[in-house]
């Protein structure tokens, strides 16, 4: 029996985007897994963590796991600390990274692309080999222990500058120039004109930015001496010492805490963050 050829092509597809399907949500599972296991765990009391085999749900549900690790210590602490590091430094990188980047993609200068690459080559450099230098630099300036230690060596980050201009090299310069005859001088073109167009690609960087202040771990371990001013990244770390290896509900119970802002940064985000990430992807 003749079997018309659109019918196969239909199969094929379908064969096709059952086995995409497939693969994405074991990718997907793989993914997850983890976080959910690490919520489950932060409800279990400590005699359900060790047991014999693998128990994924608790018996026993313990939510005043919370609580005591918001009583315990100086988690507070670890949080306000966070929050300022991450506001106010995600505040001055995408101010650096704006100012940049019209600076590469629109005003013309003596050396410009070689700066740019030189910048741009930062990216390919660990972070862990800048440390050492860096750590010189702010103990001589006297910033070890401080908030402006913590925050501006890590200000002038590259990609924020290479997101922002790539995407101000797609608007004419005819916007620019039609602006300066006008009489708007640079900082009037960059704040009415270039600030508002941009906006989707600031809160893309903005969204990476805000993950690479609040989950920073190894800067602050470096620059930091007393409890007072410990991240919460830090301070989990710190928690899980001071609460000894037998109480991992709480040590989990402090990582959920911590997750927490990040997933709610990127829930409000991820329209704007896929759109962008995406652009590319399209032509015309």
């Amino acid at each position: 029996m003749y079997k018309p050829r659109h019918s196969r092509s239909r199969l094929i597809f379908d064969v096709e985007q059952i086995l995409l399907f497939v693969f994405l949500g074991l990718f997907a599972a793989v993914v997850i897994f983890p976080y959910l296991w690490m919520v489950l765990t932060s409800f279990k009391p400590s005699s359900e963590i060790f047991t014999p085999g693998m128990q994924f749900l608790p018996q026993h549900w313990q939510p005043a796991n919370y609580l005591e690790v918001v009583r315990t210590g100086s988690f507070p602490r670890y949080v306000l600390n966070s929050v300022i590091v991450t506001s106010l430094g995600v505040a001055l990188e995408l101010s650096a990274a704006f100012v940049g980047a019209y600076a590469f993609a629109k005003l013309r200068f003596y050396g410009k692309n070689l700066a740019f690459y030189l910048i741009l080559g930062t990216l390919m450099i660990p972070p862990q080999v800048l440390m050492l230098p860096s750590y010189l630099v702010v103990s001589r300036l006297g910033w070890t222990d401080s908030y402006l230690g913590l925050i501006i060596p890590r200000v002038g980050a590259a990609f924020g500058i290479f997101l922002l201009r790539q995407f101000m090299l797609t608007i004419p310069h005819e916007i620019d120039d039609a602006a300066r005859v006008d009489g708007a001088n640079i900082f009037q073109r960059m704040i009415h004109i270039y600030l508002p167009l941009c906006l989707p690609s600031i809160v893309t960087a903005g969204v990476f930015s805000t993950i690479a202040f609040w989950n920073d771990y190894y800067w602050p371990l470096v620059i930091t001496t007393s409890d007072d001013m410990r991240t919460l990244a830090l301070g989990i770390g710190h928690f899980k010492s001071l609460e000894g290896m037998g109480q991992w509900e709480l040590l989990m119970a402090a990582a959920t805490l911590a997750t927490i802002p990040m997933v709610l940064v990127f829930l409000l985000a991820r329209k704007t963050l896929i759109r962008n990430l995406t652009a590319g992807a399209v032509k015309g």
